[in-house]
């Protein structure tokens, strides 16, 4: 009969060391946002640009950029899943350019974009509707970036009417691509 409840006491035991085991990272984070935001891919993903200050991380799974928000608690790092939203472009003229504008994190509204190409990137020039330019700098030739004051309360859906122009722009300051709102 001891050996039984022994039996019994260590399988539970290891099955309890198991479990924790295998939900230990999903129930207390990652110790990298990297393994975060692979342990939501079955295919193997890449990270492009991180905002550390507004926790928002822009990531490639093949041709297709997924933009999050995540969260670090205690040095290890959460994904939500609930805010992905993935995008891809293609273009018949020159290189393709996805621009995306979105509220994100629960801490405003934010403009991310990239450009498909092996061309590497400097910046980026946001001409806004209301006369205002950001130049943003490109990491991996993609950006993300805090939309002005003058339209954080914009509703989603009219977010991508805020700017005119975007143009990516190499390190001689010559424009390989613009990106234009249709309207």
């Amino acid at each position: 009969m001891k050996k039984t409840i022994v039996w019994i006491s260590t399988s539970l035991l290891v099955l309890l060391i198991v479990g924790l085991n295998l939900f230990w990272n999903r129930i207390f984070g990652y110790p990298t946002l990297d393994q975060a935001v692979q342990s939501n891919w079955k295919t193997p993903v890449k990270i492009v640009n991180v905002d550390q200050e507004n926790e928002l991380v822009l990531y490639l799974d093949e041709t297709q950029y997924v933009f999050a928000a995540y969260e670090q608690k205690r040095e290890r790092f959460h994904v939500d899943v609930d805010t992905e939203s993935g995008w891809t472009a293609s273009s018949d003229h020159g290189p393709a350019f996805l621009v995306v504008a979105e509220p994100k994190n629960n801490s405003g509204n934010f403009m991310w974009g990239a450009l498909y190409s092996d061309i590497s990137i400097a910046k980026f020039q946001i001409e806004y509707i209301n006369g205002e330019t950001h130049d943003v700098k490109a990491i991996n030739n993609t950006f993300i970036v805090r939309m002005p004051v003058a339209f954080q309360n914009e509703s989603e859906l009219s977010l991508m009417e805020t700017f005119d122009n975007i143009h990516a722009i190499d390190a001689n300051h010559q424009v390989i691509q613009s990106w234009k709102p249709e309207r």
